[in-house]
């Protein structure tokens, strides 16, 4: 029996779901066999005892569960404050190396990778039997080595290393993109 755990959005909008639906206490009272928890019942004015926590228990225990929404609450909104976070710095470093690349520094992407997978592509393939006399049929090592041709590389590295290049090859993606669309 194979129970693959959900995935950690499936877990985050469970824990959301049940936050929600979890009743807030409304008080708690003290006597002889411990502290109780308690929320609105049925009966307006009368609370009901969800929880009754003994005197043993310890400190750090009943603040959990006397805080039993607070706290999982607070630590939600505190992966949400830090994903916006990461999403804005990743998206503010893509910017910066562009600019940087912009300015004929080094390519602000792995493009030669790019290249790799593009070459992969039947799609891209197909482009480039039509825009750039590629002879069908063909694999990715002959898309690979018509790219080097029609870009003037040496090697798909230059697309890493060389602005120029990366600017050729940023077109021929863009060309192939629109190529794509038209069909």
């Amino acid at each position: 029996m194979n129970n693959a755990r959900p995935s950690a959005q499936d877990r985050l909008e469970s824990y959301r779901a049940m936050l929600a639906g979890a009743a807030r206490s409304t008080g708690v009272f003290a006597d002889a066999d411990g502290m109780h928890l308690e929320i609105d019942g049925m009966d307006q004015g009368e609370p009901e005892c969800i929880c009754t926590l003994p005197h043993a228990c310890p400190t750090a225990n009943r603040e959990l569960i006397l805080h039993h929404i607070e706290i999982p609450a607070d630590l939600i909104a505190m992966l949400e404050a830090t994903g916006k976070a990461l999403r804005a710095e990743r998206a503010e470093v893509q910017r910066l190396r562009q600019a940087i690349e912009n300015k004929g520094g080094r390519p602000a992407k792995d493009y030669a990778a790019e290249c790799a997978m593009k070459c992969d592509e039947p799609a891209f393939q197909r482009f480039m039997a039509e825009r750039h006399d590629l002879k069908l049929p063909t694999d990715k090592d002959k898309t690979a080595t018509r790219v080097k041709f029609v870009l003037a590389l040496n090697s798909r590295k230059d697309l890493n290393e060389n602005a120029p290049a990366a600017a050729r090859w940023r077109a021929m993606v863009q060309d192939f993109e629109q190529w794509r669309r038209g069909r």
